[in-house]
């Protein structure tokens, strides 16, 4: 990172503006939540057994008890906040991973304004959003219970989930600061590539795929599976 760092100099590269950080931070943010689920992904085997709670410090609705905090979030703001729903279980699941991604976002963004104004490490940025969400956040807004009513062991495991959160944020914020905003003009053309496989799966546009000669139909198939992998 050092070399980065001298390389950037050399060309006479200025530090971003706080505009700049914020948004690199947002992405930077958004693939520390992918590195995390990736970390829950591999670690579920030998993840802590979840502590029993009694009913009074559960989550008051009848229909959070099942939810993720992830998915009680975004059921609470879809149905409670905008007026919407009721959220089906296939919608409720989607809608949480966009809460997971969103908060992890936002959580870059305060990375990176932090990292531009002084010296910030990654661990202890994830350990700052450890104990900022899952122990005041959460049972704030009865997400969750306080943590004094949590094992040690649920709470290793959450500190290490962050952790790796931190580190992986702290990685690619500094690729995209020392990249400069090349890697942000990609944005686009992936979400274009994305709508594009998205709208490929469509019942209309797979009648008219059917009569498209062979070398197009292998090429959509190729973008669609490439976008959606």
């Amino acid at each position: 990172m050092n070399r980065l760092r001298l390389y950037r100099i050399a060309l006479g590269r200025k530090s971003p503006t706080p505009l700049g950080a914020f948004v690199r931070g947002l992405a930077a943010g958004a693939i520390g939540a992918g590195a995390q689920s990736l970390f829950f992904a591999a670690t579920r085997r030998w993840a802590p057994t979840p502590t029993k709670l009694p009913r009074h410090l559960r989550k008051p609705e009848q229909k959070a008890q099942s939810e993720s905090s992830e998915q009680t979030v975004a059921r609470r703001t879809v149905e409670g906040l905008m007026k919407r729903g009721p959220l089906e279980e296939a919608q409720k699941a989607r809608a949480g991973t966009a809460v997971h991604y969103i908060f992890g976002a936002l959580w870059g963004g305060v990375y990176a304004l932090c990292r531009e104004s002084f010296r910030t490490s990654p661990t202890l940025f994830g350990a700052t959003v450890w104990a900022a969400s899952d122990n005041l956040l959460l049972p704030a807004f009865r997400v969750a219970a306080w943590p004094q009513h949590y094992s040690l062991e649920e709470h290793h495991y959450a500190l290490q989930a962050h952790l790796a959160y931190g580190l992986a944020t702290a990685s690619a914020y500094a690729l995209l600061r020392d990249l400069g905003p090349v890697p942000l003009k990609l944005v686009p053309a992936l979400l274009g590539l994305q709508a594009w496989a998205y709208w490929l799966r469509t019942p209309p546009m797979r009648l008219i795929a059917r009569k498209r000669p062979l070398p197009q139909r292998f090429l959509a198939s190729a973008v669609q599976r490439s976008a959606l992998a």
